[in-house]
């Protein structure tokens, strides 16, 4: 089975490259300094306009990722049907769960400076930091469990002729990060791979869908 099996092939082509550009964004959108301890609610009241437009991101980008996972799964069953579904599970959660996540900790940020002067003098700052510090722990379960199912992902495209053998070496990239997500601290650094290679993953299936 390869992509032309597919059903639709032309409209997840499309949904592909829309992934594809999409997590290209969400890297750029991420790569940023982060404030200085004290400042997070007042960083994030000078910039709460980026910041809903990064929440909007997230929502809108795995809402489409997880479709493309899907075909993924799809696209590799003929190598492996049980691997292939449980990669295309662990993305789908994994994904679902990073969406959610980014949108929960910003929706907090977002309650916080809008409920105004606080009962207490510096009350909203220490539970900005909480919420702040308490958005990397919330993105590492879903970038594990992702990780793993790209792994899966890159395991079944090695030598399977369908997907080339350097988009294989990527998904084992990727996954790789997303597994060891929890050997970094409060930095995106592993998480970047992780969306990079998947955005690489995204843009070549979609042309290669698109062409057929």
């Amino acid at each position: 089975m390869g992509p032309t099996d597919l059903d639709h092939r032309r409209g997840f082509g499309a949904v592909a490259i829309l992934t594809g550009l999409l997590s290209l964004v969400l890297v750029f959108a991420s790569a940023q300094t982060p404030p200085k301890p004290g400042t997070y609610l007042e960083f994030f009241s000078q910039h709460r306009g980026a910041y809903i437009a990064v929440a909007v991101l997230f929502v809108t980008w795995a809402v489409i990722a997880i479709p493309f996972v899907v075909a993924v799964g799809q696209t590799l069953r003929a190598q492996g049907a049980v691997l292939a579904s449980a990669g295309a599970l662990l993305s789908a959660v994994g994904i679902a769960l990073l969406g959610f996540g980014s949108f929960a900790s910003i929706g907090a940020l977002m309650a916080l400076s809008a409920a105004g002067r606080p009962p207490v003098p510096g009350e909203a700052e220490y539970q900005a930091a909480i919420w702040w510090n308490l958005s990397f722990f919330l993105s590492d379960p879903a970038l594990m469990s992702w990780g793993l199912g790209s792994l899966l992902f890159g395991k079944l495209a090695w030598k399977s002729g369908i997907l080339p053998n350097w988009l294989a070496v990527l998904g084992l990239i990727g996954g790789s990060a997303g597994l060891l997500t929890l050997a970094v601290y409060q930095t995106p650094m592993l998480a970047l791979v992780q969306v990079t290679c998947f955005a690489v993953w995204a843009m070549t299936l979609g042309v290669k869908l698109l062409k057929t």
